[in-house]
């Protein structure tokens, strides 16, 4: 018995060893409770010291209850490790009637029976497998302290009727609820069955599992007797996975402000010009969501005609209306009838921008780039914050080498300060080397990284400086350039993620607004579930139409609940009026073509930077990346190849440059320069132009997006 039990103890503690590592669910607790079917499996005549006339006793059947505590561990995706600690009846009764003669050859029956009564208290490690849905096969066992085992016997004659044995009576070798001679104390059984967990609310923390398991027993019920318990349990798990404790979930909003301001003119007759956008940041943690608003900010000009006042009288009363068109990729647009999100396996690899930028004749870290305190060390995950909007990630680029020099002591890095060398910066090598000073000291104070492993250098220009005579290749030049010892150290970041697209990808509003006083105010949102997706605002005229790119800004709606579009809007005379409608939507998971075995394809994103200056040469920093995406191009995968400049520099030169990074890039995949999916754009501004690691961003990113079907 002890052999076994040791045994069970060490496989449980191996497997819970292997696979802890790699758990991707939550934990659970709760309670169980199973009606029991008892089943007796025997080959024996009597107890020890307790006499019996019964030839043989061989089977027999009852009834009890199994009730407990449990504890669930995943393990991995579909195994987890399921704990369990309850108490168990398996009474039950056996029976034989033996067919015998009696004096006077006068044929008899005589029925030998025995009443037990069994319970035990023990526990059940079990390993869990979902093999599909939320169907999961169980297989473990049970090791129990036997707690009550009592019998009671007695031998009656049934026929003739009025018999009666030698003692005078009807029975005889007649016990009431005495102690089982020789009975087992431990119990050990082989466990096994299926369950199926059906969540009770919508975030799956409360689980009802209906379950049907199988006791085989392997200890005997007496030490020495042929005599096994078995026991079909029918019953049901009530669980509780609460959602862990975790830092806020980064979650970047767009929004768009568009003002519109009247003026007079003598020429143009309600022209609208266009106005230049700007960005502003704003962050707030709502539940367990950080949040980052990036509010674009726009004000246009209506140019009226001059001296035309609005009559007084016949006052139009303000009314609203919005509809809404889907715009596929190509940009043709069509009515939208259905909205639909489909989820893919996805490989997001971003490469990191080992620059710092400084803001002019400062040397302080601007606070764009984010700074941990020491309660966020212990937290922090480069994984958790790969995002498909590449400066999201960038701006954490301190805290990435940080935690890469402390998981590799070994590595060294230089500190390169730069500075414009014009104006305040003219030659000011102090700067420079204050800017690199300002970098080591986070990293240090921070990230405790030992100064003796950061060098420091100074100098006026970059080695690869902006030529541009413009603000923007002055900005490129106020920096600090990250160079590593180890490659390890800024390597690209490459995470598994799910990648959602909408068809069409864009929806375009069409507002339409009468009345005679002139617009305050307006807003446009879109939500689902309550939640806000999009929201575009402004004060003067409403624009003719309004875009939203949900693939280009990762703003999908994640359910199938109708997304409800509504148009508020404000006059100068204080009225207010709204409008929508609904949208409906479908969703094509991954988990529901898993389901429904459909064929479904994998998109991973990979991006090459650092080409040099008016280069598209495939350098040694882009190599390694070319060679891990030729690596995963199968014969079934569609690449596609886009190459891209920033807005410095010529229109023209730019797109033959952009042109060129793209073929470059292609030629090293060995992808035939002629083919369709090979696309450049020169003057891009794939991430804010405002900004010099935006335009970084954009210059350098010879993309390459790779779809593999899965089959």
């Amino acid at each position: 018995m002890r052999i076994i039990s040791t045994f069970l103890v060490v496989v449980t503690f191996n497997v819970f060893c292997l696979f802890t590592a790699q758990s991707q669910e939550r934990p659970a607790y709760g309670i169980f409770g199973d009606y029991n079917l008892n089943s007796y499996s025997a080959d024996f005549r009597n107890f020890p010291n307790v006499p019996s006339c019964c030839p043989k006793y061989q089977d027999g059947s009852g009834s009890g209850f199994t009730v407990g505590i449990l504890y669930e561990l995943p393990l991995a995706d579909q195994l987890r490790l399921a704990l369990r600690a309850g108490y168990s009846t398996r009474s039950g009764m056996l029976k034989r009637d033996e067919n015998t003669t009696v004096t006077g050859n006068i044929p008899a029956v005589f029925e030998h029976r025995v009443d037990v009564t069994l319970a035990d208290i023990g526990i059940e490690p079990i390993l869990q497998y979902n093999p599909f849905g939320a169907l999961w096969i169980n297989l473990g066992g049970r090791i129990a302290m036997v707690s009550t085992k009592n019998f009671s016997q007695k031998e009656t004659i049934i026929t003739p009727t009025d018999g009666v044995l030698p003692n005078g009576s009807s029975t005889r070798n007649e016990y009431s609820d005495q102690p089982i001679p020789d009975g087992s104390s431990i119990f050990a059984a082989a466990l096994g069955g299926i369950s199926y967990d059906l969540p009770l609310n919508a975030k799956g923390t409360f689980v009802l599992a209906p379950e049907v398991l199988y006791s085989l027993g392997i200890t005997p019920v007496v030490s020495g007797l042929s005599w096994s318990s078995n026991t079909l349990r029918i019953g049901l798990a009530l669980k509780y996975s609460p959602l862990p404790s975790k830092d806020p979930v980064e979650r970047i909003e767009h929004k768009h402000r568009i003002d519109t301001i009247r003026r007079e003119s003598p020429i143009a007759v309600n022209t609208i010009i266009i106005g230049k956008e700007s960005i502003s940041t704003q962050s707030q943690v709502i539940d367990d969501e950080l949040l980052i608003t990036n509010t674009h900010l726009r004000t246009d000009t209506l140019l009226i005609p001059k001296n035309i006042e609005t009559p007084i009288t016949n006052q139009i009363p303000l009314a609203a209306n919005v509809s809404a068109s889907g715009v596929e990729a190509s940009g043709m647009e069509k009515q939208t009838v259905k909205l639909q999100v489909e989820e893919f396996s996805s490989v997001l690899m971003t490469p990191l921008l080992n620059y710092v930028f400084f803001d002019e004749n400062s040397s302080s870290i601007p606070t764009r780039y984010k700074s941990l305190n020491s309660n966020e060390l212990t937290s922090f995950n480069e994984k958790k914050i790969n995002d498909a909007n590449r400066l999201s990630t960038y701006y954490h680029i301190l805290n990435i080498i940080g935690k890469r020099m402390e998981d590799n002591p070994k590595s060294t890095i230089t500190l390169i300060g730069c500075n414009a060398d014009i104006g305040a910066e003219k030659s000011n090598l102090a700067l420079s080397q204050q800017r690199a000073e300002s970098v080591k000291d986070y990293l240090a104070r921070v990230w405790k990284i030992d100064g003796g492993r950061m060098k420091i250098e100074s100098r006026n220009l970059p080695e690869k400086a902006a030529q541009s005579q413009t603000e923007d290749g002055f900005e490129e030049n106020r920096r600090v350039e990250i160079i590593a010892s180890t490659a390890t150290v800024i390597a690209p970041i490459i995470t598994n993620d799910t990648l959602r697209k909408a068809n069409p990808p864009t929806v375009r509003f069409r507002p339409q607004i009468t009345g005679s006083a002139p617009v305050a105010q307006w807003s446009l949102t879109a939500e689902q579930n309550g939640k806000i997706l999009k929201r575009f605002e402004g004060t003067g005229t409403v624009p003719n139409t309004i875009d939203w790119n949900m693939d280009q800004d990762g703003t999908h709606p994640r359910t199938e609940e109708g997304l409800k579009y509504t148009l508020t809007v404000k006059d100068s005379e204080g009225a207010s009026v709204s409008a929508g409608s609904i949208i409906p939507v479908e969703q094509n998971t991954i988990r529901r073509k898993q389901l429904e075995r459909k064929g479904d394809k994998e998109i991973n994103r990979y991006s090459l930077i650092l080409f040099d200056i008016r280069s598209s040469e495939i350098t040694g920093t882009n190599k390694p990346i070319i060679e891990l995406i030729r690596k995963g191009i199968t014969p079934t995968s569609t690449v596609n190849v886009a190459g891209y400049t920033d807005r410095l520099g010529d229109a023209r030169t730019n797109q033959s440059l952009a042109e060129g990074r793209a073929k470059a890039t292609a030629n090293a995949l060995n992808i035939p320069e002629n083919g369709t999916n090979i696309s450049s754009k020169g003057n891009a501004e794939t991430y804010n132009p405002k900004l010099p690691e935006g335009r970084l961003y954009t210059r350098n990113g010879g993309c390459g997006d790779r779809d593999t079907d899965k089959g």
